[in-house]
């Protein structure tokens, strides 16, 4: 059987025998450069006894394949899970359950915070893997057998440091962190954040506009979201997001005033301007119900040595625990934190055990 799987007969043979393993490591290889959504190029597929490359290219029956990847008896252990988990789950519709992820497991065993798999593979297993090819564009065929190679041992040591990690959990009482941490990142749709979050970006940008602005920048940049999801292209090939904003400080009702402006005559995006008034008059409508954002405001004296004091008191126990700061919380939740803000991770499961709580008895005493 070849390293990489084209043919549906050893395809139905690696799904057959990785069904009936305790785990199997996962990894893939996509394309994200002239799209929106990424393009699924490779699988990788590791078991205890063999590592293989699965090309989604061909023409398989994949139904073998997610049926494994949603089967409650095997455990899918990646690295890093966060862009697979997003590719898997806009081609195949699935999330593979349950979910390992070496990452994660690394940083609250004292690892340093978002370590790489090269960083873990030769910590854990003294192996360094190459470097050479990075950069390969994985949907180019035929690849060679460097690049497979190559591809191969981003899955190859996922079992032997899932094996790793998992004792010195036990070891630490922290298998459950593990668990709660990955299971919200398998029901988190990463998809529909990324877009949520360029939305934010922009409101964010827009803040200092008055409301009326602020709900256009919101419906222009919904806009863009869903035209460059139909198009399947990026969202800044559609609409710039320094000409989105230039749109909304000027806020021209009608194409002609895009004309007129020599500002806004020469946009990139000018190809869409006919659709341009037909958003701006809905966030114009929209204003009175949109909730603006109000600029950031520089935080008081008091506020700043409450955040400091908060801050300086996560760290503390963080070092005394052996773990990351930034695994358990950001600064920027600290800040919210300090502000009395409540709807943080910081407060929930297991983080909310380990220091949240004492966190908010030093804000309130």
């Amino acid at each position: 059987m070849s390293q990489l799987i084209e043919t549906q007969r050893d395809f139905d043979i690696i799904c057959g025998e990785a069904v009936e393993m305790p785990w199997v490591g996962l990894d893939t290889e996509f394309r994200r450069i002239r799209t929106y959504y990424p393009k699924l190029c490779l699988i990788q597929v590791s078991t205890k006894d063999k590592t293989v490359c699965i090309d989604p290219l061909a023409n398989l029956d994949f139904s073998a394949f997610t049926k494994l990847l949603t089967n409650p008896s095997v455990l899918k252990i990646f690295h890093s899970a966060r862009q697979d988990l997003e590719v898997l789950s806009l081609v195949f519709n699935v999330k593979p359950t349950p979910l390992f992820d070496t990452q994660i497991a690394a940083q609250l065993c004292g690892y340093r915070e978002q370590i790489g798999y090269a960083d873990l593979t030769e910590r854990i297993c003294g192996v360094s893997l190459a470097k050479e090819h990075t950069r390969t564009d994985w949907c180019r065929r035929p690849l060679s057998g460097s690049e497979v190679e190559y591809a191969l041992d981003d899955a190859r040591y996922l079992g032997p440091i899932y094996s790793r990690l998992e004792a010195e959990l036990v070891k630490l009482n922290r298998v459950g962190w593990v668990n709660e941490d990955c299971e919200r990142l398998v029901d988190l749709d990463i998809a529909a954040t990324g877009s949520q979050r360029a939305i934010e970006k922009i409101q964010s940008r827009a803040s200092s506009f008055d409301q009326t602005k602020q709900s256009v920048a919101y419906e222009l940049a919904m806009w863009r979201e869903a035209k460059a999801q139909s198009r399947d292209t990026p969202r800044e090939w559609i609409l710039r997001s320094e000409e989105l904003l230039a749109i909304v400080e000027e806020l021209p009702r009608y194409c002609k005033d895009l004309d007129r402006s020599l500002r806004l005559a020469t946009l990139d995006g000018s190809r869409w301007k006919t659709e341009f008034p037909a958003v701006i008059k809905r966030g114009v409508g929209k204003a009175e119900s949109y909730q603006s954002m109000k600029p950031s405001v520089r935080p008081s004296s008091k506020e700043k040595r409450r955040e400091q004091i908060l801050w300086n008191h996560l760290v503390d126990t963080c070092l005394a625990a052996n773990i990351s700061t930034g695994t358990v919380s950001s600064r920027n939740e600290i800040r919210k934190l300090s502000r009395g803000e409540k709807d943080l991770d910081l407060l929930r499961g297991w983080r909310e055990k380990f220091i949240g709580r004492d966190l908010c008895a030093i804000f309130w005493s």
